[in-house]
């Protein structure tokens, strides 16, 4: 060997150790600059996701308490004093069993509850609580209002149908349900 030679292949390794790192820096700075922008995509994207996944949920409770107040509002008006088979207690029971059943579900707690966008909806599914069936129209004429135009503004689709049939048969099932165990 002769004594350039060292000095010359010394050069070199310095000079492919030196490329190394500056494409190791390079490539490290270009994906600092992407991974930004991905993040922020991938989480827009699963926002997208949840808020319209919280929308079907919403349109599935607005549904079921449009139902239960178009039910009760039925069995209110076909109720006959002292005469009927059931009596106002049951109505106004089964009406209140119905309505906190929906609130204290898991997925109500986690979809609507310290969310700004569902704040209206939340108040007014306290205020139907809250209130006797036989004193929603006096009372609370705006909720009940407010329900049935959520429930019309639903598109019509299969869906929509299959899913009103479902509640429609649970409330008819679960309405008096109480009242019969007694």
């Amino acid at each position: 060997m002769k004594p350039g030679e060292n000095n010359t292949t010394a050069q070199i390794i310095i000079y492919v150790i030196l490329g190394l790192l500056g494409a190791f820096i390079i490539t490290f700075i270009v994906w600092k600059a992407i991974k930004g922008k991905l993040l922020k995509k991938k989480a827009a994207k699963a926002e997208a996701i949840k808020q319209q996944k919280d929308l079907e949920i919403f349109n599935e409770y607005v549904m079921s308490f449009a139902e239960i107040i178009f039910y009760t509002e039925e069995q209110l008006k076909s109720f006959v004093v002292s005469i009927g088979d059931i009596k106002m207690n049951s109505i106004k029971n089964g009406a209140t069993k119905l309505i906190k059943k929906l609130i204290e579900r898991d997925d109500f707690v986690y979809t609507f509850v310290n969310n700004a966008q569902y704040k209206t909806f939340l108040d007014h599914c306290e205020t139907l609580s809250i209130t006797n069936c036989n004193l929603w129209n006096k009372k609370i004429p705006n909720t009940i209002t407010y329900f049935k135009t959520q429930y019309a503004a639903i598109p019509q689709t299969q869906r929509k149908q299959e899913y009103v049939e479902l509640v429609k048969k649970s409330i008819r099932r679960q309405f008096y349900e109480e009242a019969e165990k007694k």
